[in-house]
């Protein structure tokens, strides 16, 4: 798709904003794309929202070959689960008391909800809400529904089945029930393929039925075969037989051997033995008429001609059908929900898969149930002994990663795909059948030809020789009789029977475009042989049987196509709650257990500390006795002072434990912080101290957290502000500021962030203060948002806070109306940057090569219109609207969203489409030409969900790591395309700053 609609609403709180459309340039890329790209586009929503009934044939196997070949939808192998990160914490759930494994099992949906507020916006709240009460009140975590426009919800396969059949074109039915071709049954299936399918001495086996039939009644028969038939050595016929049962099982086995194909070979061995002067009441009474074995009874020639029919039998087409399993076997495996999840009798606690707490577990049947347990019954004998619950937490493959879609959305392109397929797959339906009843219509011009003939065989029993009439120049009167009448057109088709019988022809012809040359053929015909008219007949009889059978079988084949799309898209239209409420839960009951593991080892870290004093300090003043009893129950909810506080500036903590520092001034001391730490500790065990700090530090480090702060503290403007604007803030700082903000800015101003270990120490502490509302599963937009949102702080009553100064944008929509020309204003809006769809980015750019980013992002949120409100006297037409800035923010910021499914090659050609410099005066009005703007620094996320940042210093890019700030050499900006690219990078955030702001 070389063109996708933007989102037009914010998300995690970065504002979408569109350009002005007045532009020439822009208006001349908008109508070069509308004939291609936006038509393309305009036409895929069309038919993905509507009924999709009368849609345009869509060839499925070049659909599906495109979409989804097999080598992309195999399953991919599964990754290591637990990366090295979690290998501390299956060391921890190892260790842990059973009846603690076992109440991590009962998940509090109290807690649950606090947390989905916490980390959520309004649509994943009420998303979790409404799945917990569909599930108390249906008890069922699936249902199916149609992702039409109708978008009914079902309880049961069938149901959405049959709705997709009678409401979606998804069966044919024909006018006629004798049109209708039917499978053979079970039973006759039973009988063909247990037959032992031996030939029968035919004169012993006739003299028997002439001379003996009260003794051939009483035959007994298994399966339809009797062992009493007189057989006959004859290999010749015995190997002919075999073949038709090899054929007939094939054809049961793949469900397209027609009833009319059984019923053809009944009759031809019937009529084969009353030519040999058997009644049909005795071939009835014999019970041949209900046995395959009748068959048996036919001499080798007939053999050979039914044989030479079922070999013209076409078993399997090649309309992609395997290929489209093929891809739902991939989808639904990636998707599909492993473990139960089931309630207490209150609807208060979700209880996890028992399976959870033990290793080995086998596959088990879900049908998507919800049971009601008592926890403590339930999990009373559970055996607790493996990790297989930290893997199961760690692996999110199995988890919808856009949260929260709508359910209409899920799959979507796929199921509109094997949709058309069945629709196209009964419109093939249609054109066979057309071609059934045109057939039986030749089959009845011949008939009556036939009769034609034989009433004139019969009228020549009474009359001399040379008062007959051949049987050619009936045909012909018959024809002129035809052609002189009105409705002509109607027998016209008679007359193309008859011209085949006069030709002699080998096939069947429906066509005459030549009425007149038809008539007189048939006239120069007038003369023929009766023998030649006779055999004419008799072998066009026989190709029209044939093909009546052969389509009966092709119908069938084409039927199995329709089963198996429809069944595959009935499979597409279920939906598990589970895939919504995991991307909850996961991270939810991660973050529990990586709490529970850091307060264990803070409690052991402080219990060693305490006890390192005592040995040192037998007789501990009343003060630290107190410190002692108190500072494990308040540890693990604050953050540590900084190293770095200077004498004087009091940067601590709204809420901190009682550290040395308090108790030294409680006493009375003066000493700074770097004296009490070598008092407290002395020299040699302050490195011991700060390696334990960032041992906890480590364990709760937050890669987006990391990156997004090192891009923040590339860019030169924030860091030359801070300067600037720090010492008057140092005076009057309110008392919201948190330490571990000032701490933070402090160390950054003067550089000492620098120094080995600190930083990792700050991240720490800001990590433990945003933790509330970042989750592990956070993406960088949402940490963005959550440093800016807290940043906001730093501010006083003379100045606004720095994210207003330097990262707010600041705009105002301005719209025109085409028709009625009214100015409607608009309210200022404030945003952090814009947010855009890489793919849309990617495409554009492959579609139209040379073009700049800046006119990439101006095209893209072109299509952003607004309706003129008719409430306030407008006429309701859709116009564009124009953004206008009156100055711009020193720092632009652009978020990408990516499908988290590009290839290597696709992640590159996002990346080429970016320019280092832009002018966004190109992309807002009201600002000076030549607004430049520089990419500082860049956040991206690798196949591993691990977050990277990516800098401009001194004129190269280069990658952070995480354990330093100093970072790998990556070259020039093509190097950069290249890393993206063969690391599977998505760049997530770019970061530009004004170039003439900049030192």
């Amino acid at each position: 798709m070389y063109y996708k609609k933007c989102v037009n609403v914010a998300k995690q709180g970065l504002s979408v904003t569109f350009p002005d459309a007045s532009e020439s340039f822009a208006q001349l890329l908008l109508e070069n794309l509308k004939n291609d790209m936006k038509e393309n586009l305009e036409t895929l929503i069309k038919d993905a929202e509507s009924n999709i009934a009368d849609s345009k044939t869509v060839e499925l196997k070049g659909l599906l070959q495109q979409d989804f070949e097999p080598e992309v939808l195999e399953s991919k192998k599964r990754p290591e689960l637990v990366k090295n990160e979690f290998k501390g914490l299956r060391s921890f759930w190892l260790g842990l008391d059973v009846n603690v494994k076992r109440d991590f099992m009962k998940v509090s949906i109290a807690k649950l909800i606090g947390f989905v507020k916490g980390v959520h916006h309004r649509p994943g709240r009420d998303a979790l809400k409404q799945i917990l009460d569909s599930a108390k009140e249906d008890r069922k975590w699936t249902f199916w529904m149609c992702r039409t426009k109708c978008s009914k919800k079902f309880s049961s396969a069938e149901e959405c089945k049959n709705h997709l059949e009678k409401e979606h074109a998804a069966d044919y039915k024909p006018f006629s029930e004798m049109d209708m071709a039917k499978r053979i049954g079970k039973d006759w299936t039973r009988k063909i393929s247990l037959g032992s399918w031996e030939p029968v001495d035919i004169a012993a086996a006739v003299e028997m039925i002439k001379n003996r039939l009260p003794e051939v009644k009483a035959f007994s028969y298994k399966n339809g075969w009797s062992k009493e038939w007189p057989l006959a050595e004859d290999e010749e016929r015995s190997k002919l037989l075999k073949e038709i049962k090899f054929f007939l099982v094939m054809f049961c086995d793949l469900k397209i051997l027609p009833c009319s194909i059984r019923d053809w070979m009944k009759r031809y061995s019937v009529t084969h033995l009353k030519n040999l002067n058997v009644s049909e009441q005795s071939l009835v009474d014999s019970h041949l008429v209900d046995t395959p074995q009748s068959i048996c009874f036919l001499e080798c020639h007939k053999l050979s001609y039914i044989l030479n029919l079922l070999k013209r039998i076409k078993c399997e087409r090649d309309d992609g059908t395997n290929l489209v399993r093929r891809a739902v076997d991939s989808i639904l495996d990636s998707t599909r929900s492993k473990e139960k999840i089931d309630f207490d009798p209150q609807f208060s606690f979700l209880l996890l898969d028992r399976r959870l707490l033990k290793s080995n577990n086998g596959p088990f049947v879900d049908e998507g149930e919800i049971n009601v347990f008592d926890p403590n019954v339930h999990y009373a004998k559970a055996h607790a002994q493996g990790d297989d619950i930290v893997s199961w937490l760690t692996d999110y493959n199995s988890v919808e990663k856009t949260f929260p879609r709508p359910i209409r959305e899920h799959n979507l392109d796929i199921w509109v795909a094997v949709l058309r397929a069945v629709q196209f797959t009964c419109r093939t339906f249609g054109t066979k059948y057309a071609k059934k009843v045109q057939l039986f219509d030749y089959l009845a011009a011949i008939v009556a030809a036939e009769k034609l003939c034989k009433s004139e065989y019969e009228r020549r029993r009474k009359l001399k020789e040379d008062q007959w009439n051949s049987y050619a120049s009936l045909l012909c009167d018959k024809c002129e009789e035809c052609f002189s009448r009105k409705n002509f057109l109607k027998r016209k088709l008679f007359l193309s029977v008859v011209r085949d019988i006069l030709e002699e022809a080998s096939d069947l012809t429906f066509d005459l475009p030549d009425i007149e040359g038809c008539m007189n053929l048939i006239r120069e015909h007038k003369s023929l042989n009766d023998d030649i008219v006779l055999k004419s007949l008799i072998c066009l009889n026989s190709v029209v049987i044939f093909k009546i059978l052969l389509i009966d079988s092709k119908i069938l084949l084409v039927d199995n196509s329709r089963i198996s799309l429809l069944n595959n898209l009935t499979r597409l239209s279920l939906f598990d709650n589970r895939t919504y409420i995991l991307q909850l839960l996961k991270p939810f009951l991660l973050n529990e257990i990586v709490n529970m593991e850091s307060k264990a080892k803070s409690d052991a870290a402080v219990a060693d500390l305490l006890l390192e004093e005592e040995k040192k300090n037998p007789k501990p003043s009343p003060i630290q006795s107190k410190k002692k009893k108190n500072t494990s129950k308040k540890r693990n909810s604050t953050s540590m002072s900084s190293p770095l506080s200077k004498p004087g500036e009091h940067l601590e903590p709204e809420t901190t434990s009682p550290t040395v520092e308090e108790d030294s001034m409680e006493l009375g001391d003066t000493v700074n912080q770097e004296e009490v730490m070598k008092n407290m500790l002395g020299e040699d065990s302050q490195s011991e101290h700060l390696e334990s700090a960032l041992s906890e530090a480590s364990a709760r480090y937050n890669s987006a957290l990391d990156m997004t702060l090192k891009a923040l503290l590339n860019i030169k403007i924030l860091k030359e502000d801070l300067m600037h604007n720090m010492q008057p803030l140092q005076h009057h700082l309110e008392d919201q500021v948190p330490s571990v903000l000032q701490n933070f800015f402090t160390a950054f101003v003067s550089e000492e962030i620098k120094t080995e270990g600190v930083y990792s120490y700050l991240l720490s502490d800001l990590l433990a203060l945003l933790e509330e509302v970042l989750s592990m599963s956070s993406g960088a937009a949402e940490v963005l948002v959550a440093i800016l949102e807290f940043w906001h702080c730093w501010k006083n009553a003379e100045r606004e806070s720095l994210v207003t100064r330097l990262f707010t944008l600041e705009e105002k929509e301005r719209m025109s109306c085409r028709k009625c020309r009214k100015k409607p204003n608009y309210p200022e809006q404030s945003s952090y940057g814009i947010v855009m769809a890489a793919d849309s980015i990617r495409d554009l750019k492959c579609a139209l090569g040379n073009i700049e980013f800046v006119d990439i992002l101006k095209v893209i949120r072109m299509d952003y219109t607004m309706l003129c409100d008719i409430k306030n006297g407008g006429c309701g037409i859709a116009n564009f609207i124009h953004h206008i800035i009156s100055k711009c923010p020193p720092i632009f910021t652009i978020v990408l969203e990516w499908e988290k499914s590009e290839t290597e090659k696709e992640i590159s050609e996002t990346t080429k489409a970016f320019e280092w410099e832009i002018d966004i005066s190109r992309l807002y009005a009201g600002l000076e030409p030549k607004t430049n703007y520089r990419l500082a620094s860049m956040v991206g996320c690798d196949e591993k969900q691990e977050h990277i940042c990516i800098a401009y210093e001194k004129n190269r890019w280069v990658n952070l790591r995480r354990d330093a700030l100093a970072g790998e050499d990556v070259g020039n900006w093509k190097s950069v395309v290249r890393f993206c690219g063969e690391r599977k990078v998505r760049p997530e955030i770019l970061f530009y700053e004004v170039v003439r702001s900049m030192a």
